[in-house]
């Protein structure tokens, strides 16, 4: 395999992507070292990101759950490509936006002025003073935040947003039910890789009761059906696509974590998605929010 580093600058500049990055498999994955993430931040993976926000959209038939009042600042953490971000600064041109993520993922061009970027890692805390945002979400952060870093990173969330703001959360469950013994295999095997990073596929089972821990009230969770495969129309085909995209991203820790070869998981791959054409395969996604009081 063919792994070498790559310093900020050296990066297709063209594409945003200028962090320190690692280069394996002809993809390009992030070396931030207080940061498990396991997927990439190259234009695969930019695709790969605006394809999921799209199909989310598609689920969840709003860009926000929280009951938000004409708010004045609002923060994404792991805004990745900025595509939530620039959606939402058209609905509130009053609010100031900021999305942070530890890759530069987002187009330099074509920005509202009520966007602002940053690269940073929420894990190594944040500089923004307390109580700065009325409004602070993130969406599928459960393959970036290790387990055991679920109740500090709420508490940061819960210090940076306002009295009386709101928190909002979206995170699926990474199992999902249907297909057969291509589906348990490969399942256990992205389980497997991902424990081995720290991580957990469950965080959806305790992020409600993480948040009521850490001080937010009116918690409530809204539960969507993912579909996945030509069953569930074209949303299910972008979910399909969105898995097949996502565990090619994946490669480079199943091989350091099993010793499997890219050809074999594509292989495996090819035939989970075969199962999932097959039978009636779905997943869970949970809109979490909560108010600070």
């Amino acid at each position: 395999m063919d792994k070498h580093t790559q310093n900020a600058g050296d990066s297709d500049g063209d594409d945003g992507i200028v962090e320190r990055t690692s280069f394996s498999n002809g993809r390009h994955y992030h070396s931030e070292s207080n940061c498990p993430y396991p997927l990439s931040n190259d234009p695969e993976e930019v695709n790969r990101l605006n394809l999921q926000h799209r199909a989310i959209q598609q689920i969840i038939q709003r860009k926000y759950y929280a009951p938000l009042d004409e708010p004045k600042r609002a923060l994404d953490i792991g805004s990745g490509t900025g595509i939530w971000l620039k959606e939402m600064a058209a609905v509130f041109p009053e609010c100031q936006f900021t999305g942070i993520d530890i890759a530069p993922l987002q187009p330099k061009d074509g920005q509202p002025l009520n966007c602002t970027f940053e690269t940073a890692n929420v894990l190594d805390g944040l500089l923004y003073p307390d109580a700065h945002f009325d409004y602070v979400r993130h969406s599928l952060l459960g393959a970036a935040i290790p387990k055991e870093k679920w109740r500090p990173y709420i508490k940061e969330c819960v210090r940076l947003c306002a009295s009386g703001g709101w928190i909002e959360m979206t995170e699926a469950n990474g199992q999902f039910c249907g297909g057969g013994a291509a589906c348990r295999k490969l399942g256990g095997i992205l389980t497997g890789a991902f424990q081995a990073q720290g991580l957990s596929l469950k965080t959806t089972d305790v992020l409600d009761e993480l948040m009521r821990e850490a001080g937010l009230v009116e918690v409530e969770v809204r539960k969507f059906k993912l579909t996945i495969g030509t069953s569930g129309g074209i949303v299910g085909a972008l979910l399909l696509k969105n898995f097949r995209m996502g565990c090619a991203g994946m490669a480079p820790l199943v091989e350091s974590t099993y010793g499997m070869p890219r050809e074999d998981l594509d292989q495996l791959v090819l035939q989970a998605e075969e199962e999932i054409e097959q039978g009636n395969s779905f997943g869970l996604l949970c809109v979490y929010i909560g108010r600070k009081p």
